[in-house]
């Protein structure tokens, strides 16, 4: 499956990266980089979040857009009125990077969430140290105590922990965890099929005190509507707008219901 080529080559990258820098030095990295933005603010009235991301490739669409650069995307996003900038940092099948935060972030003024497979806390000192404010924690491709442990350091690193789940596995061991943010994912990480209604399904077996978003298979006003409905707090799109000649068009569209 190409999830475990996926993790298998993260593991490698990692270890390579381990050997250029160790964790000290990227500690003194942290202790020079400004606080986290206040991710959970984007959630602050009853209004529907938009997260909008910077995403190159992916495997199951091939290449979806090199034209553009971060800064002018990331600047249209925030002019169409995103809540947030989601930014793709897998290398080798997403074609993103951990520099990719740094140059939208002096760019917007939006909080940045960092999208990776995290299977290393060596990942979440790095992705502090890049200038993320909140990180992605796939439970599908973790153990309980891996989840608990990449939250726990996230919180202490003060990024927020996005926890993503797309079944009600995933969720029984995130509900030990108790995460103030879960992500459900509509694609399966195992198939990529999507299916919309995953997120309705979830939803119901959420607390209402933790913020959900809904990510992946996002493209039409009926899709938006059809998520608030269900009670989101956010939603999270990236192929609809990286296809778009004009995302803020895009972006004001849905959130304009």
């Amino acid at each position: 499956m190409i999830i475990d080529k996926i993790i298998e080559k993260k593991k490698e990258e990692i270890n390579e990266r381990k050997k250029r820098i160790n964790l000290r030095e990227i500690e003194e990295i942290i202790s020079t980089t400004p606080i986290p933005r206040n991710f959970i603010k984007i959630f602050k009235d009853q209004s529907l979040a938009l997260i909008a991301e910077i995403k190159y490739a992916s495997p199951s669409a091939g290449i979806i857009n090199r034209k553009l650069d971060n800064a002018t995307i990331a600047s249209q996003y925030e002019e169409g009125g995103a809540s947030a900038i989601s930014v793709l940092t897998e290398r080798n099948f997403f074609k993103g990077d951990l520099s990719f935060i740094k140059e939208v972030k002096q760019k917007v003024s939006l909080p940045v969430l960092q999208k990776d497979f995290v299977v290393d806390l060596f990942q979440i000192y790095e992705g502090r140290a890049s200038g993320a404010d909140a990180i992605l924690i796939i439970a599908s491709i973790l153990d309980y105590e891996s989840i608990k442990d990449f939250v726990e350091l996230s919180i202490d690193l003060k990024l927020t922990p996005f926890v993503e789940i797309h079944s009600e596995d995933d969720l029984e061991k995130v509900m030990k965890i108790d995460p103030p943010l879960i992500g459900i994912n509509n694609r399966d990480l195992k198939t990529f099929k999507i299916d919309l209604n995953t997120t309705p399904r979830l939803i119901k077996l959420i607390p209402p005190q933790i913020k959900v978003v809904s990510e992946s298979g996002i493209k039409t006003k009926s899709d938006v509507r059809l998520l608030k409905v269900a009670g989101v707090n956010g939603i999270l799109v990236g192929e609809a707008l990286m296809r778009s000649s004009n995302p803020s068009s895009i972006i004001k569209n849905f959130m304009n219901l």
